[in-house]
């Protein structure tokens, strides 16, 4: 029983870390592009104060708004969501997939 109350622990805290990287990388995203909160909020759909509790973690954002906050910050969804930054080199003269490197 110890042993499965610390597994949850852990994940909670690991949890917790994420909810924060991604509010943390939410505002930091908004700050870099120049817009208001009003102005972010309106583009989600949604109020002022329910936008700020997303930049504090208090709110996560569902998929559909971190498509939204890439698009309109121009910023990758996987560095929305805490990863490293990830470039998309296409090469356009082959028709094969596009390769992804971490930066």
């Amino acid at each position: 029983m110890a042993q499965i109350l610390t597994m949850f622990a852990v994940s909670q805290t690991s949890y917790a870390m994420a909810k924060k990287e991604i509010a943390s990388r939410i505002k930091d995203a908004r700050l870099n592009s120049g817009l208001s909160q009003r102005n972010v909020a309106k583009a989600l759909n949604l109020s002022q104060s329910s936008y700020s509790r997303m930049e504090r973690g208090l709110l996560m954002p569902d998929c559909a708004q971190i498509k939204v906050l890439s698009g309109l910050h121009g910023a990758s969804i996987l560095w929305l969501l805490g990863m490293p930054n990830y470039f998309v080199y296409a090469d356009q003269s082959s028709s094969s997939s596009p390769r992804i490197s971490a930066s």
